[in-house]
């Protein structure tokens, strides 16, 4: 459903926090909006109903307004929530978000969390049901590297183009989707692993200033062998049919990502990788292998041994040179050779070893 009403968190979101002060932040001597926040409202232009739901323990919602106030930023918001208006909930406790929802008489699924705490908005809007935004000004990566929220934003004044964006499914209802098409374990795995790295990545692209969706490359890895188990009775290609499985639920760019993971897809004009998204994709599911991160030329010689892949060896040559050729591609904004990029994924996804 689409989206009528954006809760933002206070603190950090709309306004500057202070460490060196205390007290209802009304009091604090300056008071600073985050940068990007004035632009941002005046760009939503009444669109959508905009609520503040802060964690504040030392102010009340009506302390709350009377801070904004101070900034000019009162009007653009209809309601103030803190914990005093909540019976006490506090994000990310599920109660605080139910609280919310009561509060306000809108279902979740007509609203979403804005806020720069992965901990307090993102994983409690997603404990919630919620769907979320996450202001990440330092384009880090998300712990687990597993994106909970449907998009993320470096500036406030990225958030109107980024509700546009938050049909996405979220991990659960992706997973859902996976174990209704009888995914294995194992298949499970490998889908999680592709998803890691190829948002791993794409979060370094984006610090290297490429323009890539981490959250679009991640659900892109969860979603590309969705149709895997189910294509092989049907002796069918399961990215043609997982293109046609995501689409039907209207979700047309997973639907490419999907369709153009095909092995020898890298050498078809028509159907090879586009954009960042589907490259990493693609990549990235040629690196992983039992659980494993390995060089694409290990994980091609495991895939033509599972499969029997029976190819002239002249296909294979090109298909290796074209799969050189991407990862010179993703290494060259990134400043790093392809072992060490083979070493710094597997430092990001088990950790120091």
């Amino acid at each position: 459903m689409p989206i009528k009403t954006i809760v933002f968190d206070g603190g950090d979101t709309l306004v500057k926090i202070d460490p060196a002060q205390a007290g209802p932040m009304v009091q604090w001597p300056v008071l600073q909006a985050v940068v990007g926040v004035r632009e941002m409202l005046d760009a939503l232009d009444g669109r959508y109903r905009l609520v503040v739901g802060s964690n504040a323990s030392d102010s009340d919602g009506a302390q709350v307004k009377a801070a904004m106030a101070r900034l000019g930023l009162d009007q653009d918001f209809t309601a103030f929530y803190t914990p005093a208006e909540l019976d006490g909930a506090r994000k990310p406790e599920p109660a605080f978000f139910l609280a919310l929802e009561q509060k306000l008489g809108i279902p979740r699924s007509e609203m979403v969390m804005v806020g720069d705490s992965y901990t307090f908005d993102i994983l409690g809007a997603a404990g919630a049901g919620w769907r979320s935004v996450w202001l990440n000004p330092r384009g880090k990566a998300a712990p687990a590297l597993a994106p909970q929220h449907s998009a993320e934003i470096l500036s406030m004044t990225d958030l109107p183009a980024a509700l546009n964006h938050l049909a996405l499914p979220s991990i659960a209802e992706s997973r859902a989707w996976l174990i209704d098409q009888d995914a294995s374990a194992n298949l499970l795995v490998h889908v999680d692993m592709v998803a890691a790295l190829s948002y791993q990545i794409a979060v370094w692209l984006r610090q290297a200033g490429e323009e890539v969706d981490p959250v679009l490359a991640h659900r892109g890895g969860l979603l590309h062998d969705l149709a895997k188990i189910t294509a092989r009775p049907l002796k069918v290609d399961h990215g043609i049919l997982a293109a046609k499985m995501l689409a039907e639920r209207g979700q047309l760019e997973l639907g490419q990502i999907a369709q153009r993971h095909m092995l020898f897809n890298l050498l078809d004009e028509a159907n090879r990788p586009c954009s960042w998204e589907e490259k990493l994709v693609y990549f990235a599911d040629k690196l992983v292998e039992s659980g494993q991160i390995v060089h694409f030329h290990e994980r091609l010689a495991a895939l033509r041994e599972r499969y029997r892949i029976a190819t002239p060896k002249e296909e294979i040559k090109a298909l290796i040179a074209a799969l050189t050729e991407l990862e010179s591609e993703i290494c060259q904004p990134l400043l790093c050779t392809p072992a060490e990029l083979l070493e710094q994924l597997k430092t990001a996804y088990f950790g120091r070893r």
